[in-house]
Order: C-alpha cells, then sequence, then structure tokens
C-alpha cells in the first residue's frame, strides 16, 4: 500500500473510463461543466497518481486536477494540454501553485518558471475541453 491522498480531476467524458482504471469515478461537479466533460474524484488516489497520469498526458489525453497533501508529498496542481504534461507544488484548499520565496526574499525563479508554464497548459486544456475563454 502506498500514500493514499484525495484527487480530483477533470477530463473529456470519452476518456471517463481510462480515468476509472485508475481508481476515479464520477462525481457531481459544484458548477455546470461544458457538455463532454467529467468530474471525477478518488478519494484513495495512491500518490496523486502522478505517475499514472503523466503516462497518460504521454498518450496525449487532456485533463485538469490536483490532489491534496499526502504524507510524503505536498499538495499539488496538475494539467495535461494534451501535448504537455505540467505538475506544480500547492497549499491544500488553493486553486493556484505556489511558488518559494528565497531567504534573500527572492521567487525561486524556476519554480515561478512552471507556475507560468502550468497556467498556459492550463488555458489551453481547458479550451480543448470546451469551456468558454475567460471561465474560471
Amino acid at each position: 500500500m502506498g500514500d493514499r491522498t484525495y484527487m480530483e480531476v477533470i477530463c473529456r467524458a470519452e476518456d471517463q473510463g481510462v480515468f476509472e482504471d485508475l481508481g476515479f469515478g464520477e462525481q457531481e461537479y459544484w458548477e455546470e461543466l461544458p457538455e463532454g466533460v467529467s468530474f471525477l474524484v478518488d478519494e484513495q488516489a495512491n500518490y496523486g497518481h502522478s505517475s499514472d497520469l503523466k503516462e497518460l498526458a504521454e498518450k496525449g489525453y487532456v485533463f485538469i486536477g490536483h490532489h491534496d497533501v499526502g504524507g510524503d508529498y505536498d499538495a499539488a496542481r496538475l494539467v495535461s494540454d494534451g501535448a504537455t504534461f505540467h505538475e506544480v507544488d500547492a497549499v491544500a484548499h488553493e486553486t493556484r501553485p505556489c511558488v518559494a520565496v528565497n531567504s534573500d526574499g527572492s521567487v525561486d525563479e524556476l519554480q515561478l518558471l512552471s507556475a507560468r508554464e502550468y497556467w498556459r497548459a492550463v488555458a489551453c486544456a481547458r479550451q480543448k475541453l470546451g469551456f468558454t475563454v475567460g471561465e474560471r
């Protein structure tokens, strides 16, 4: 048994079975989703399904997800726009990625770059999933 955590993912409804094979189940979303989009939850995601989701991203699946803190890792936001995969650190119950601040007060440049790339991939994934531009 691994380190388990709560995880959510939004994906194409046609891809739902692939995510269900990992342990996700469909849940009702708190707002209306575009036609053909599913909201899935795995309350016991092994290591936040990080490696499984990276493999799905390499196969071209489009999704946006996040997982809570586990025993061995921080919360994270994950996205695949069908061409790239990004996983960035996050704070639990926060929709935005977090970026470390160095002891001199400067922002960690690599984490900031990762966060920017993550947001670009989210915008692309949202468009591919059928979200209206400007919707959050």
